[in-house]
């Protein structure tokens, strides 16, 4: 079973491609070809920011502020903890599947320092760069094992009330962690009344955005979707109960938690943004399965508009 996750894990790896220029205020500092994929640090000295990029350096897969690197600065990891407004308590064993900048574990440790963070992180490159230039520090509440997520889900013996998907290599998530068997597994991870939160990238850049849509709810009883305005990304947050959270209780969970100190984010705003699954659902979408690779996915599509 391992070696077949691999496998589809190495088949979907993108190919080099040509990298783009760096624009005029922004200073490469690191680059590497790890085993898994190209890794760029870049500054923008204009903006003091710092950021962790892909092969083209067209999207940044994490980054902070240099003069304040514990704020977080990007829309796709603030309309992440939206999530936390799905449950009627404070987390307590949480789960993060990928790394990158390690900007969102920080955030909650940083807020919630009692609660036990584990991380799975399939790069043992990505972790160096975020200690080293993103300055991230495990403690003895937040920890990283250098595992293939699907790996130490499978492995994990206990459960999470909050589980966090954001596993990417480059630009897109590497198919294995996309299908119904592991998100099934996910599913058999979480609490009673856990939480599972997964950032999507839009259907412009995401020809399978259907298709996550329609898995997702097939592995869990409730879907929940909200969308960037400032990014592409969409949060799609899926939950073990299958008890509907409706806007008004959502809102009101979100002011609350809000009121933790230094807590910035602006929750009310994302939580303003609900939308039932329903409005993104299209059942011709085909389900995203282990024996169903992203080639076959691609000719099913190319056949169904015929």
């Amino acid at each position: 079973m391992i070696r077949t996750i691999l496998l589809i894990a190495f088949c979907f790896i993108a190919l080099p491609a040509k990298v783009s220029a760096l624009e005029l205020t922004e200073r490469l500092i690191f680059e590497k070809n790890s085993l898994y994929q190209y890794i760029s640090v870049i500054d923008d000295i204009a903006k003091k920011e710092r950021y962790v990029r892909n092969q083209k350096r067209e999207y940044a897969q994490g980054g902070i502020y240099v003069n304040a690197p514990d704020k977080l600065l990007f829309e796709f990891t603030q309309m992440g903890f939206i999530s936390l407004a799905f449950m009627d308590r404070e987390p307590k064993d949480v789960l993060f599947v990928g790394l990158g900048a390690g900007a969102m574990p920080k955030y909650l440790n940083n807020h919630y320092p009692e609660v036990n963070i584990d991380i799975a992180e399939i790069d043992p490159d990505m972790l160096a760069v975020a200690r080293k230039y993103f300055y991230f520090n495990e403690n003895d509440k937040m920890k990283v094992t250098v595992e293939d997520g699907r790996i130490f889900v499978k492995r994990a013996r206990k459960k999470y009330d909050w589980i966090v998907l954001d596993a990417y290599q480059n630009d897109y998530i590497p198919f294995h962690l996309t299908t119904l068997e592991f998100l099934k597994e996910v599913k058999s991870r979480l609490k009673d009344d856990g939480v599972v939160v997964a950032n999507i990238t839009s259907p412009y850049r995401n020809k399978f955005f259907d298709s996550m849509v329609m898995t997702y709810k097939k592995a869990f009883p409730q879907l929940y979707i909200f969308k960037g305005k400032k990014s592409a990304n969409f949060i799609f947050v899926a939950t073990a109960s299958s008890k509907i959270k409706d806007k008004n209780s959502i809102e009101v969970r979100a002011k609350k938690i809000q009121s933790v100190p230094k807590f910035d984010i602006d929750l009310e705003e994302f939580a303003a943004r609900y939308e039932p699954s329903e409005v993104y659902e299209w059942d011709g979408a085909k389900i995203l399965t282990d024996d169903f690779a992203p080639v076959n996915l691609y000719q099913h599509q190319k056949s169904g508009a015929q």
